[in-house]
């Protein structure tokens, strides 16, 4: 069984681009990574404040239900960002299932 939480990233980065577009023109967003029901969006340090305001609330997805965002933490590094990402993983305990 397999399911999708977030859409594939090329959409999930439009969609968030345009988004951000209505408040703060020419700011560039790079979906870096999505796992699970967590994503890394890379934006410029000016543009942070800006991404996190435009990202909490509802996003229009074409030819999709809008999915609802809550923008978590915010790092000046990519390290700390996939340290995040690995932390929302769950962890396995002994061999795997057969």
């Amino acid at each position: 069984m397999a399911g999708e939480i977030f859409p594939p990233p090329r959409l999930l980065e439009g969609a968030l681009r345009q988004s951000l577009a209505r408040r703060a023109a020419g700011v560039t967003v790079r979906v870096v990574r999505v796992e699970a029901d967590r994503a890394i969006v890379e934006v410029p340090h000016g543009g942070s404040a800006e991404a996190r305001a435009a990202w909490n609330g509802p996003l229009d997805l074409p030819g999709r239900p809008a999915l609802r965002l809550a923008t978590r933490r915010t790092w000046g590094t990519l390290l700390k960002g996939k340290q995040w990402l690995r932390s929302g993983r769950p962890r396995r305990r002994g061999p795997p299932d057969a």
